[in-house]
């Protein structure tokens, strides 16, 4: 079947290399491999945001753009549903309930100490990459998958970019992976908004 964004479009073909690098990528490599990736990815992102002085994580770059405290607290709250429907694909069950939606985060942000927000990605990190030492074999896996929403950035004609969301069913060792491009890419974030944070203190 071809794989469709949410208002019915073909997928971009940014869309279409993650889904490929995802499938090929999650094929070639065993559990102990998929888990490695996960860590070191997590461990880059915990790294980056050590450095990142308290005074930043609650300004907004721009109107309608994420803080780095949101961004810390939508990764925590991802990686711990990721854990919970992993748990289910381990044990050849379908996950329960709606998937874990683009935007997932919390209140915390407004009011949580920023130790708090970092102990609490550290946290759902951990638990992931605990859970992964108990991943199946590829003997003992089931053809079980988990609707997963994902998105894609590309680059318009004018230049600017645009966002692609489409839901795709994925196995427990391409959804393990897409964890480690989901901490990746809020790394990549990170850095951009402390950029733009420092162009707008250099031009005030």
């Amino acid at each position: 079947m071809t794989l469709k964004d949410i208002h019915g479009q073909p997928l971009c073909s940014e869309a279409e290399r993650m889904l490929d690098y995802v499938r090929t990528r999650s094929a070639a490599l065993d559990a102990s491999g998929i888990r490695e990736r996960v860590r070191a990815a997590a461990h880059e992102l915990e790294k980056l945001l050590a450095e990142v002085p308290e005074s930043e994580v609650r300004l907004r770059p721009a109107p309608n753009k994420w803080t780095i405290a949101e961004i810390v607290d939508h990764i925590a709250q991802t990686q711990i549903r990721a854990a919970e429907e992993l748990r289910h694909l381990f044990a050849a069950r379908c996950p329960p309930g709606p998937p874990v939606y683009e935007a997932l985060r919390s209140g915390a942000p407004a009011w949580a100490p920023w130790q708090e927000l970092l102990d609490g990605l550290r946290s759902a990190n951990h638990e992931l990459i605990e859970l992964l030492a108990s991943a199946p074999s590829a003997a003992e896996q089931s053809a079980v998958t988990v609707r997963t929403i994902l998105v894609v950035n590309y680059r318009l004609q004018d230049g600017a970019t645009g966002v692609q969301i489409f839901p795709a069913d994925l196995d427990w060792r391409q959804y393990a992976l897409l964890q480690r491009l989901h901490l990746l890419d809020h790394r990549t974030q990170v850095k951009n908004v402390r950029a733009a944070l420092a162009r707008a203190a250099a031009a005030s």
